[in-house]
């Protein structure tokens, strides 16, 4: 990459030559509501999540199932979600950024809609399968998407990238304000789920009307395919940057280049990038089945310890998300350039263990303090490692891989997710508050592993390391 004149020209000669420019270079338009914008997809994700919790039983009660087999049902979604994070990043070297925000959320969309008319539990089983495929395909391109936003040498990428958090509880909040009039309207009770994931669908419309207008192709993907005049003309548009074709490119005959980016998942346990690799997915699932335990289940949870029935359920968990996930998630964006990932990880697993020991020991004693001890948990897991399991597996690999990275972390998340999914409410019915001493394994595990494996990726300038990760999968597939 080569400089020129007065007002800098940058001379692009391959892919990498983009990388570096979009790595030291903020978007020209990356504030907070474009970053949520790019972040949509979760946002639904978290919408339909909390949707579905709250719905649990009485999808059960309706069709005839039991509480635990509806959950079983609805976890599908988090299967098919974990392979569709595996085939993201094969679908974004396919078709690009752009397209593929189209196929993440037109699958959500349309599965979202199909769910809310189900005429049986079979019905609900598809659906939810297809919205999972398209979650999953979603989510690695939206933080990777973010981190092309602020350039990923920036400590401010992992602020960006952690925002997701925030938006996370800022969606499951709106869930609850959503069913809180419903149910005033007197909308059945068994029909609130339905009418609430309708809803759902048509954010999901808006999500892809907004990203189509703002946040639109990725500069490092149309080099990779060899558009280089695209490529310039998004650095141009998107950061202000001049740029143009080098000769030897100029001289090559223009036309797309399909990317073959194989073995990228081989590559995330080489030496290199193994603890890497191994502390994002460890910190990802573990949040993910205390998330999916605690807040999903929320209103559940609530019931069990409140009184005021299912308008008292629903403000108590609108309440709690709004005071403790939307500031937690807040401020831990906020701090994470400073304390780092994996330190602001281990404290936030720490904080957790304590509150749910003390919540086995004294949920009963006072309700009031009950739910402080429940807003703690939600405080400190979106504070700390909600997000940050992401925000690890985003910065923690260069561009080429980088959807492979959070796609498999992403992947390995949901296993997490669906074991608290399933679990929590057999085990709460089982044991009620004593659940809590068990689950509190979870994030202790979490802790112990941030303690051990010290890689921290905020600041990291990994997307200097593309050239190299491209060079050794051509070299292992030539070994073949």
């Amino acid at each position: 990459m080569t400089q020129t004149s007065a007002r800098t020209t940058y001379r692009i000669s391959r892919p990498q030559d983009v990388i570096d420019i979009v790595n030291n270079h903020a978007a020209l338009r990356s504030n907070i509501g474009i970053v949520l914008i790019a972040l949509g997809g979760i946002l639904i994700d978290a919408y339909q999540a909390a949707m579905v919790g709250f719905g649990n039983k009485f999808i059960a009660a309706e069709f005839g199932i039991s509480p635990g087999l509806a959950a079983t049902v609805n976890a599908s979604v988090l299967v098919a979600a974990l392979i569709g994070g595996l085939l993201a990043n094969r679908v974004i070297n396919t078709f690009g950024q752009r397209k593929a925000f189209l196929i993440g959320m037109g699958l959500c969309t349309i599965g979202a809609a199909a769910v809310a008319f189900a005429p049986n539990i079979w019905w609900v089983l598809v659906s939810r399968v297809i919205m999972g495929f398209g979650l999953g395909i979603d989510f690695p391109l939206a933080t990777s998407a973010v981190a092309e936003l602020r350039g990923t040498s920036s400590k401010k990428s992992g602020s960006s990238v952690n925002l997701w958090q925030m938006g996370w509880y800022v969606s499951t909040t709106i869930v609850y304000l959503v069913l809180i009039p419903l149910h005033l309207s007197e909308v059945a009770d068994g029909q609130l789920w339905r009418y609430g994931i309708f809803i759902g669908a048509g954010f999901a419309v808006l999500v892809m009307i907004l990203r189509y207008v703002f946040i639109g192709e990725s500069a490092m993907w149309a080099a990779r395919v060899g558009k280089y005049a695209l490529s310039c003309k998004i650095l141009k548009q998107r950061y202000g940057i001049d740029a143009s074709v080098g000769e030897q490119i100029q001289q090559q005959p223009e036309g797309e280049q399909k990317v073959k980016i194989e073995g990228a998942y081989s590559i995330l346990f080489n030496q290199k990038y193994r603890r890497r690799t191994i502390l994002g997915c460890i910190v990802a699932t573990m949040q993910a089945w205390q998330y999916n335990a605690v807040g999903v289940y929320l209103p559940l949870t609530l019931a069990g310890i409140l009184s005021g029935g299912l308008t008292g359920a629903l403000t108590g968990s609108a309440v709690v998300n709004a005071l403790c996930g939307v500031t937690g998630g807040a401020i831990g964006s906020l701090i994470v350039s400073k304390f780092g990932a994996r330190r602001q990880s281990m404290f936030g697993f720490a904080m957790v263990t304590i509150a749910l020991i003390a919540l086995g020991l004294l949920a009963t004693t006072n309700p009031w303090l009950s739910l402080a001890l429940l807003g703690s948990i939600i405080f400190f897991h979106s504070a700390g490692p909600g997000g940050l399991g992401m925000t690890i597996a985003t910065l923690s690999y260069p561009p080429s891989i980088r959807p492979a990275g959070v796609g498999f972390a992403r992947a390995i998340m949901r296993t997490g997710a669906i074991a608290g999914l399933i679990f929590w409410p057999m085990l709460w019915g089982a044991l009620n508050t004593q659940a809590f001493f068990w689950l509190a394994i979870v994030p202790f595990i979490g802790f112990a592993t941030c303690l051990c494996i010290r890689w921290e990726p905020i600041g990291a300038n990994v997307d200097a390391e593309d050239e190299e990760v491209l060079a050794l999968i051509e070299s292992n597939k030539q070994s073949r």
